[in-house]
């Protein structure tokens, strides 16, 4: 997934106000697996990590984050 997708969808899925996004790849581990007759080579499978920031609508409580507008929607429905 590219910054504008990862952006996009937690905007759009969860309703999150997002500012900025940050992404970082990572390689896989190559690693050799020694046998009696021969050697075999594996490789675990890349991966990318997102780093996402919001925007200061949302406070932070100290065990998690409080989005208003969701607070606001569990009151009602309670």
């Amino acid at each position: 997934m590219t910054k504008h997708e990862i952006k996009e969808y937690l905007t759009k899925i969860y309703g999150l106000p997002v500012k900025k996004v940050n992404t970082q790849n990572f390689m896989g581990k190559r690693m050799r697996i020694m046998g009696r007759r021969k050697i075999a080579y594996r490789k675990e499978p890349d991966w990318k990590k997102a780093i996402v920031t919001f925007t200061s609508e949302l406070t932070d409580v100290g065990i998690g984050t409080k989005i208003p507008e969701l607070m606001e929607k569990n009151d009602e429905q309670k």
